[in-house]
């Protein structure tokens, strides 16, 4: 018997759409890790008059790492992938103010906390080659009922 693999490509673990799709690939994953390919000419939305990416376009790539992660456990589960929340950053800190567009990067991210309502904690780091580039924690959740969440966000937000 034959298994079809559980991904074939980032848009099968992201609801993401290009322009917005910052991931190139998955390079290899775990339960509770996972190393992804980020290629910053995808990034040209952010890129500023001299074609450079601010650093702080980082947090977005660590968070679109745990998105893809989570989507890989969506996957695992048979469920369909679903939409999680950046809560928070910790520390984030960039060794350099731009990102080179001609730099391939590889963001890793790996769980270090998670509590009974799926609130998460991440530890990321953005490598180039061996350099470390930038590194952060970040909270992310996904819960379990995104609609209860959405149409609470929507009632506060009519008042």
């Amino acid at each position: 018997m034959t298994h079809a693999p559980l991904f074939e490509s980032v848009e099968d673990l992201l609801l993401h759409r290009p322009p917005m799709l910052l991931l190139k690939s998955v390079l290899r994953w775990s339960e509770s890790q996972l190393e992804a390919l980020v290629d910053p000419r995808d990034s040209h939305l952010f890129m500023d008059a001299d074609g450079r990416i601010p650093a702080w376009v980082g947090i977005e790539y660590m968070a679109q790492a745990i998105g893809a992660l989570a989507g890989i456990e969506s996957r695992r589960a048979g469920q369909p992938v679903c939409l999680g929340f950046l809560l928070g950053t910790r520390r984030y800190h960039a060794e350099l103010s731009h990102f080179d567009p001609v730099q391939e990067l590889r963001v890793s991210v790996r769980e270090l906390l998670r509590d009974e309502t799926n609130l998460v904690l991440f530890k990321c780091e953005i490598h180039s080659g061996e350099q470390l580039l930038a590194h952060a924690e970040i909270k992310a959740i996904q819960p379990k009922d995104v609609e209860a969440v959405m149409a609470q966000f929507t009632q506060m937000n009519a008042v």
